[in-house]
Parts: structure tokens; sequence; C-alpha cells
């Protein structure tokens, strides 16, 4: 335990030692008749935009008469002078992250001038904060709804138009990249879901300088690597995917941070997802198979052997905003058969319909309820083979197609 003791002291000793290497360098200068080494530490082992560096000289010779003059290579940035070989500098805000090192400009005593360079290296990074999605996306040139039982409806060309639009200059300073990830999915009609399809890409606040901001960007997107096949004009706006969209389906679209590229603390409040409709004909037909059960016959006094079945091609309206479909159908099909082909004397015959639907009614005021399935009332004018024709009242329970 002893000797474990002593390893974990130097193994901190080290990394005191390493840390206070990469804070201060030394370097030769050779002038006329004159060699001499420099000392040049700096106070801090990362910098951040808007943080002042602080930078001595140490020289070991008193005796020179060479001026050392210490120059950083940050676009906007000049190192003065404030006390006895101390040297300060401002980082500006929109500095480009990266590795910056301190060169010497030398000038002896017959004025001829040298340049060194140096291993002391000012490492600058950039904030890494997420920021608030509703500060600076949306969803444009229509907002949809958060809620999916209240989806807008557009019909296909506005949907094509759709785009995840990046405000950046709406992105606070000192929050960094935004690495975001896109999710679209599609509800299929009768409540199956499709495989989502998703989008990693990157945004961040404009440097107002398009070199920058070039240079800013190749750095994200090496960030992101394999993951995100990432294009400049992404920075602002990402299309939807919206290719081969059924009728009446639902589009989710879900934004949120990624945290596999920035580390954070996982904030599930900070996303937006938006809900759209596509919209679709307002006449539609389907086939439903069904189990009837005569409630009323207005030829009771002439019975019939009905089957257990029926088999209808219906047609139904559809509310142009919603996509519900109205509760009351038209159909034409055969009734009271065991099978749609067993149709002959005394066996069944062919119907025409108006159902009632019931399930369509709980659907259409947001109450879940099975979309294939119908349950309610039908009124059927009978034409059965061999029997004269009668109505029918019937209740059903439908599976539809």
């Amino acid at each position: 335990m002893k000797s474990t003791f002593i390893g974990c002291i130097l193994l901190c000793l080290a990394g005191i030692f390493t840390t206070h290497a990469q804070l201060r360098t030394s370097v030769l200068i050779q002038s006329t008749l004159e060699d001499e080494r420099i000392d040049i530490s700096v106070d801090k082992s990362v910098y951040f935009p808007g943080d002042t560096v602080r930078l001595v000289i140490q020289r070991n010779d008193s005796a020179t008469t060479a001026t050392v003059t210490p120059m950083l290579p940050i676009e906007g940035t000049t190192l003065k002078s404030v006390g006895r070989r101390t040297y300060l500098a401002v980082i500006p805000q929109t500095v480009t992250p990266g590795l910056y090192p301190v060169s010497l400009r030398v000038t002896d005593s017959e004025g001829r001038r040298f340049r060194y360079e140096t291993d002391c290296v000012v490492t600058v990074e950039e904030y890494q904060d997420i920021e608030q999605l509703s500060r600076y996306v949306s969803i444009i040139p229509t907002a949809g709804s958060d809620n999916i039982r209240t989806a807008v409806t557009l019909d296909r060309e506005q949907l094509r138009n759709l785009e995840v639009h990046f405000l950046r200059d709406s992105i606070r300073n000192r929050m960094g990249p935004q690495f975001v990830r896109i999710t679209t999915t599609v509800l299929l009609r009768d409540g199956i879901g499709v495989p989502s399809y998703e989008r990693r890409v990157v945004t961040y606040r404009s440097h107002g300088d398009r070199n920058k901001d070039r240079a800013m960007f190749i750095q994200y997107r090496n960030a992101y690597g394999p993951f995100a096949n990432i294009r400049p004009e992404e920075l602002e706006r990402v299309l939807v995917p919206v290719d081969s969209l059924p009728d009446w389906a639902i589009l989710g679209i879900h934004i949120e941070p990624d945290y596999s590229i920035k580390i954070g603390a996982v904030d599930r409040s900070n996303t937006i997802t938006q809900y759209f409709r596509v919209r679709g004909p307002t006449i539609e037909a389907g086939f439903s198979l069904a189990i009837p059960r005569v409630l009323y016959d207005t030829r009771a006094d002439d019975p019939l052997d009905y089957g257990n079945f029926s088999a209808m091609v219906r047609f139904y309206s559809v509310d142009l905003k919603t996509g519900n479909r109205f509760p009351v159908s038209a159909g034409i099909g055969v009734f009271g058969v065991n099978s749609p082909a067993d149709v002959g004397i005394g066996r069944g015959g062919f119907a025409l319909s108006a159902f009632l639907d019931l399930a369509e009614m709980l659907r259409i005021v947001n109450i879940s309820f099975t979309k294939k399935v119908n349950i309610g009332l039908e009124v059927a004018p009978f034409l059965p083979i061999g029997k004269r024709g009668r109505l029918l009242l019937v209740a059903q329970a439908a599976f539809s197609f």
C-alpha cells in the first residue's frame, strides 16, 4: 500500500511538470556576436474567446543589447507591454479555435532584425454550451402542430418546400457550435409506422467573415466524421425528405441536440417536434368484410337463412382538413353469405348499404381506436336470389382495407 501511495504521488508530480512544460518553453536566439537563451511562459494551458493572455519573457543574459518583442499570430490581437517583460493580449470573440505559436522578433545592436519560432503555444478552444433550440430553430414556410392529433394538413407541393431553418444570429455568443439531430418519421393512416430517416448537421453563429465561417465549417465537419454528410448550405437550412408519402399519412419532424457529439447534460425539454398530414383525395374507395346481424327485416313473413358474412366495396367522404372519414359511407356488394362467392338461390344476394360507423365517430373526437375495425349500424336494401327484395337494419362489425 505504501508503494501504491508513492506511485500516485509520482504520477501527480509528472502531470504537474508536464503541464508546466506546456506553459513554459525556452528558445536560443543567435544574433551578431551574441547568443542568448530566453524563457517564454503563458499563464493558462487553454484560452477561450474573450480571455486575456499573460505572457512573460525571462532573459538569462542581462548584459545583452538585443531587443526582443513577442508576437502572437491571432488576427486582431496585439501583445502589449504592461511591465518588465510582461505582455497582455485579449483573445477576440471571433477567433478560430486552434494552436497559435508565439514567435520572437529580435533586433540586435546593429539594427538587424531576426525572427524566431518558439515552442510556446497559445491554445484557443471554443465554448461548448448547448443553446435552446427554440431560440434559433424553426420549420418554414409552414409551422406544424406539436400534437399529432392536430397535425397540420398540407398538399404534396407544400410538403416538398418544408425545411428546418437555423437563425444563426440568434445563437448567443459563447455558445459554440450546435450539433443537431433531425429525425423524420411517417405514420400511416392505419397506425403503422414507417422506418425513420435521420440527418445529423451542425450550425453556429456567423463570424461575419466568409473565410472564417468556412474554416469553422471544415473543423466541425471533421468532428462529425462519418456520422454526417454536411454541406455548407445546411448551416442555415436543411430540407425535409418527403418522397413517396402515402395519402393522409402523418409526417413527424423531431429536432434535438446531438449529445453524441457535444457532451453535456441531456435536457429532454430542449426538443422541437412538429407534425404534418399529407392531403389526399376527398372521396375514397375501400373494401370491407363484415359479420352482420340482422336486427329488422321488412319481409319477416318471408324468412331467409342469412349467412355469416358480407363483402362490400365502400365509398367514403374524407374531411379535407383532418383526413377523417365521414362516419356514414355507401357500399355495394354481397350480403348474407358464407363466402363472397357463395351466392345462389336461398343463399344470400346483392345489397346496397348506408353504414353508420360508430368507430369512425370515436376517431373524429380523437379517441384512439383500431384503424381497420368498423362497428356500427347499416341500412341495406337487399336483393336475395329467388326471393323478394327487402330492407334490412343490420348491426355489424367489419374489417376494412
